[in-house]
């Protein structure tokens, strides 16, 4: 089959385009997927370079934002339903797992992720059977594979921290998966948002998913922005997914009381800041991982309902996989980069 296996960590040069790469065999617990979309997320990019202490088997394939279609019935979907994959797989037998809430589990792992379990950069995918979620007519595939990752995670933010309408979020990376997932969401609830950009080029394009504030970080200073446009109260809440260089700014950014959810770490694994003026805000913070499977067919329920349509920068072939790395690590895009199998 065709896919785009890595051999070994490193830059996109790793990346590798083959027809030849072996069509996996589902177990008795497993079902076969004829991969048609795959979304791009950050998740790509580490899983790509590797992270230090984490070791994967070799060759890998990349991709956990994966929808298809089923080559053989299952359950009551017949042979060619198209469904989207929950990537997270577990032990099943935890309580964790029995509560649905298979992210706590201590053998959670992410499918083409940091995992022993291939991802979606192929044209076929072998899966549990219990991660296959049917997708709503009125979901189309290109929506479809925008949501495992980013929109599960923002879905899983917004929940976790209890955000109501009224109720005002800062956002970083306003034109990247998470950041157009997150203001979305949020403005289907009436949720008030200030989000950043890098660039006046996407100025235009935040404002058009719902965003009510846009801050350019290189023209200001994100917190004393947030101090103005709050009165001095701060943002209610802050999601960060950069980690290493916005930590401390969102620590100035949150309300006393208020709370900042970690998701990524585009910048870095490592921050610095100052405990003192954590603790003394007494500002609470979450660690979210994706979300559960009952979360995601929530999400779609939710999607659907309030007729979210996320934004599709562009729609690549397999073997253009390089340039969508490339693509998503240069930060120019603007929505959920796709590939087309």
């Amino acid at each position: 089959m065709q896919a785009v296996p890595i051999y070994s960590h490193g830059n996109s040069d790793v990346l590798k385009y083959v027809d030849n790469f072996p069509t996996p065999v589902p177990s008795s617990s497993e079902i076969l997927i004829r991969v048609k979309y795959c979304g791009l997320n950050h998740l790509d990019i580490w899983t790509r370079m590797g992270i230090p202490g984490i070791s994967i088997m070799f060759p890998h394939i990349c991709g956990s934002d994966i929808v298809g279609t089923l080559q053989e019935d299952y359950s009551t979907f017949p042979e060619g339903s198209r469904v989207l994959i929950y990537p997270g797989i577990s032990c099943n037998n935890c309580d964790n797992c029995k509560n649905q809430n298979e992210v706590l589990c201590n053998n959670f792992s992410i499918i083409g992720g940091l995992s022993n379990y291939n991802g979606g950069y192929a044209e076929y995918l072998s899966v549990p059977k219990t991660n296959v979620i049917t997708i709503p007519d009125e979901v189309s595939d290109e929506q479809a594979a925008t949501l495992s990752i980013s929109y599960l995670t923002a879905w899983n933010i917004i929940k976790k921290l209890q955000l109501k309408k009224d109720d005002t979020v800062l956002v970083y990376g306003a034109s990247g998966g998470l950041g157009m997932a997150v203001i979305q969401i949020a403005k289907a609830l009436g949720i008030k948002i200030i989000s950043t950009i890098s660039d006046d080029s996407k100025l235009e394009f935040v404002y058009s998913l719902g965003t009510d504030y846009v801050i350019n970080r290189n023209k200001k200073e994100i917190s004393l922005e947030i101090e103005r446009i709050t009165h001095g109260s701060g943002v209610d809440a802050v999601v960060d997914n950069a980690g290493q260089k916005t930590l401390t700014t969102s620590i100035n950014s949150v309300r006393k009381n208020g709370k900042i959810a970690l998701c990524g770490t585009t910048t870095g694994n490592v921050a610095n800041f100052n405990i003192r003026s954590f603790y003394s805000k007494q500002i609470q913070l979450y660690g979210i991982l994706i979300g559960s499977k009952l979360e995601l067919s929530e999400l779609i329920e939710f999607i659907n309902e309030k007729r979210i349509l996320p934004k599709i920068d562009s729609v690549l072939s397999l073997n253009e996989v390089k340039d969508a790395h490339d693509r998503l690590e240069s930060g120019k895009q603007l929505g959920k980069i796709l590939i087309k199998i």
